[in-house]
């Protein structure tokens, strides 16, 4: 699969298996990254190792031999049937079972739609503020939120004649500025405050005002938290199309904010 947009370079983490006309996610084994992932840099984060089942010890015992010399795996394995997998270039496995005559079932461009959809590199957002989190907000000052890293990705997946391609577009901002204020929705993803420009003469539908200093909070500081809800479009091969279920990317950061007599006072 290849993708229209920059993102940050993800390794699948699992394939999918189509069998006997239904989708199956089976993890692939992928390296953890070099830096682990901050708690707070992502509310929907992984966490590395404590997911891992490991191997179970060894009794000393040899496995018990079914009648005939199959293993009970083998069996259980052989009770889907017979079927054929292809794994494509974009690591994507698709099983086919196939029939008495060893003819594949085709994968229909809508289960292949779904499954790229899962895997589509849809990234944390990136969220700028004005006045920005390295200095201090005002009581009543109006704090921007926007995103950067917004721009819409495409990607394509093919299942031998079968191929479809899927758009991701972001949708609205969810703001939620700290415990105990109100959520604010936006369609789209902001607009960025350019500060060679009067404030009176911007205006933007995703801010919030804050009505009490953050000194209360812990750490003197709101936990602000920003999510983006994704759309997604598809087409296939064989003329057909949709749209597909929205997904979220979640991020979250502090915000100091503080009375105006406090600072001026």
């Amino acid at each position: 699969m290849s993708y229209s947009a920059k993102a940050a370079d993800m390794a699948p983490t699992a394939s999918t298996v189509l069998i006997g006309g239904t989708l199956l996610l089976q993890p692939m084994s992928a390296p953890p990254p070099q830096d682990p992932i901050p708690p707070d840099a992502n509310l929907n984060g992984y966490g590395f190792g404590a997911q891992d089942d490991g191997r179970p010890g060894s009794t000393g015992n040899p496995p018990s031999a079914h009648p005939g010399g199959a293993s009970g795996p083998a069996e259980e394995s052989n009770a889907i049937g017979p079927h054929d997998c292809q794994t494509s270039s974009d690591n994507v496995q698709v099983c086919k079972p196939v029939d008495g005559d060893g003819k594949a079932v085709k994968v229909s461009p809508a289960e292949l739609a779904l499954t790229t959809w899962t895997r589509m590199p849809i990234p944390t957002p990136v969220v700028r503020t004005a006045p920005p989190r390295r200095s201090t907000g005002l009581v009543g000052l109006p704090e921007w939120f926007w995103v950067t890293n917004s721009h819409p990705i495409s990607g394509r997946a093919t299942a031998r004649s079968v191929w479809i391609e899927v758009t991701a577009r972001p949708q609205n901002l969810t703001i939620h500025p700290g415990y105990g204020n109100r959520i604010v929705r936006c369609a789209g993803v902001g607009t960025a405050y350019d500060r060679s420009r009067p404030a009176s003469a911007q205006q933007t539908d995703c801010s919030y005002t804050y009505q009490r200093s953050s000194a209360h909070e812990p750490g003197s500081a709101y936990r602000a938290r920003v999510t983006v809800t994704w759309g997604g479009t598809w087409r296939g091969s064989d003329g057909t199309g949709g749209a597909l279920p929205p997904l979220n990317r979640t991020t979250s950061f502090r915000l100091r904010v503080a009375e105006a007599q406090g600072l001026y006072g």
